[in-house]
Protein backbone atom coordinates (compact mmCIF):
# COMPACT_ATOMS: atom_id res chain seq x y z
CA UNK A 1 0.00 0.00 0.00
CA UNK A 2 2.82 2.40 1.06
CA UNK A 3 4.30 2.05 -2.13
CA UNK A 4 0.93 3.52 -4.12
CA UNK A 5 1.03 6.12 -2.31
CA UNK A 6 5.10 7.29 -2.50
CA UNK A 7 5.23 6.69 -5.70
CA UNK A 8 1.66 8.08 -7.09
CA UNK A 9 0.69 5.05 -8.56
CA UNK A 10 -3.02 5.48 -8.31
CA UNK A 11 -5.16 4.37 -10.73
CA UNK A 12 -4.91 5.86 -13.81
CA UNK A 13 -7.41 5.94 -16.53
CA UNK A 14 -6.69 3.25 -18.84
CA UNK A 15 -5.57 4.58 -22.50
CA UNK A 16 -7.18 3.34 -25.59
CA UNK A 17 -5.07 1.53 -27.84
CA UNK A 18 -6.29 1.00 -31.15
CA UNK A 19 -3.45 1.80 -33.55
CA UNK A 20 0.31 2.45 -33.05
CA UNK A 21 -0.17 6.18 -32.94
CA UNK A 22 -2.57 5.26 -29.75
CA UNK A 23 0.57 3.27 -28.53
CA UNK A 24 2.85 6.16 -29.32
CA UNK A 25 0.73 8.51 -27.47
CA UNK A 26 0.16 5.72 -24.31
CA UNK A 27 3.82 5.17 -24.41
CA UNK A 28 4.90 9.04 -24.13
CA UNK A 29 2.11 9.48 -21.36
CA UNK A 30 1.91 6.23 -19.56
CA UNK A 31 5.53 4.41 -20.05
CA UNK A 32 8.12 3.92 -18.04
CA UNK A 33 11.15 6.58 -18.92
CA UNK A 34 12.47 5.61 -21.87
CA UNK A 35 9.89 2.97 -23.48
CA UNK A 36 8.82 5.15 -26.31
CA UNK A 37 12.05 5.96 -27.58
CA UNK A 38 13.03 1.91 -27.20
CA UNK A 39 9.71 0.80 -28.74
CA UNK A 40 10.30 3.30 -31.90
CA UNK A 41 14.03 1.74 -32.12
CA UNK A 42 12.69 -1.57 -31.63
CA UNK A 43 9.99 -1.30 -33.82
CA UNK A 44 11.94 0.17 -36.97
CA UNK A 45 14.52 -2.82 -36.21
CA UNK A 46 11.74 -5.48 -36.72
CA UNK A 47 10.15 -4.13 -39.73
CA UNK A 48 13.38 -3.87 -41.20
CA UNK A 49 14.04 -7.45 -40.41
CA UNK A 50 10.65 -8.38 -41.57
CA UNK A 51 10.42 -9.33 -45.22
CA UNK A 52 7.64 -7.99 -47.26
CA UNK A 53 4.85 -10.14 -46.22
CA UNK A 54 5.39 -11.57 -42.97
CA UNK A 55 5.04 -8.37 -40.09
CA UNK A 56 5.08 -10.44 -37.31
CA UNK A 57 8.09 -9.46 -35.36
CA UNK A 58 6.81 -6.05 -35.97
CA UNK A 59 3.55 -7.37 -34.30
CA UNK A 60 5.37 -9.12 -31.31
CA UNK A 61 7.04 -5.78 -30.47
CA UNK A 62 3.82 -3.53 -30.49
CA UNK A 63 1.77 -6.19 -28.38
CA UNK A 64 5.18 -6.02 -26.22
CA UNK A 65 5.23 -2.76 -25.77
CA UNK A 66 1.28 -2.22 -25.11
CA UNK A 67 1.41 -4.95 -22.77
CA UNK A 68 3.93 -2.79 -20.73
CA UNK A 69 1.15 0.09 -21.23
CA UNK A 70 -0.94 -2.07 -19.13
CA UNK A 71 1.50 -2.94 -16.39
CA UNK A 72 2.52 0.42 -15.81
CA UNK A 73 -1.75 1.11 -15.59
CA UNK A 74 -1.60 -1.57 -12.61
CA UNK A 75 -1.65 -0.31 -8.93
CA UNK A 76 -1.50 -3.76 -8.30
CA UNK A 77 1.93 -5.00 -10.04
CA UNK A 78 3.73 -1.79 -9.99
CA UNK A 79 3.08 -2.20 -6.15
CA UNK A 80 4.81 -6.00 -6.53
CA UNK A 81 7.41 -4.72 -8.80
CA UNK A 82 8.58 -2.06 -6.04
CA UNK A 83 8.05 -4.88 -3.23
CA UNK A 84 10.02 -7.21 -4.94
CA UNK A 85 12.75 -4.29 -5.77
CA UNK A 86 12.88 -3.52 -2.11
CA UNK A 87 12.97 -6.84 -0.56
CA UNK A 88 15.69 -8.58 -3.07
CA UNK A 89 12.91 -10.06 -4.95
CA UNK A 90 13.86 -13.20 -3.16
CA UNK A 91 11.19 -15.60 -1.45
Amino acid sequence: MSAQSEHGWGAMPLPEIRTVDDLRSALSRYGFPGDRDRFEEELAAAIGASSTDDFAGAAAVVRAYRHRVLIRNSPEIMTALEDARAGGGGT
